[in-house]
């Protein structure tokens, strides 16, 4: 297999380096979206143990809204009323304030 393999591994290279940010789009394998929310309280043990919080907004290719809870081995989808979120959120310092949709507890 020494015909077209080389051309279209440099071609995706290309594109990888390409100084256009939208061009590196196409190369997406797709949006990951939860599916499921996690709706019960969240133990101490698992907030501790969370990375990065990512909103997911309910429009585009994702149907649901959630809290999506980056750890450093899997990610957890998290209902947004969810009041044991808003109490880590508020015990955080607010810090993660500009991302808290308007809810209602």
């Amino acid at each position: 297999m020494k015909g077209p393999l080389p051309t279209i591994s440099l071609l995706l290279l290309l594109l990888l380096l390409s100084l256009d940010p939208g061009a590196a789009m196409l190369l997406s394998l797709g949006t990951t979206c939860c599916t499921q929310l996690y709706r019960q309280p969240l133990s101490n043990k698992l907030l501790k143990e969370v990375i990065r919080v990512e909103l997911q907004e309910a429009d585009g290719d994702c149907h649901l809204q959630a809290f999506v809870l980056h750890l450093s081995q899997r990610s957890v989808c998290i209902h947004p009323q969810n009041r044991s979120l808003a109490r880590w959120f508020q015990h955080q310092g607010r810090r993660h304030q500009e991302t808290l949709p308007n809810l209602k507890f």
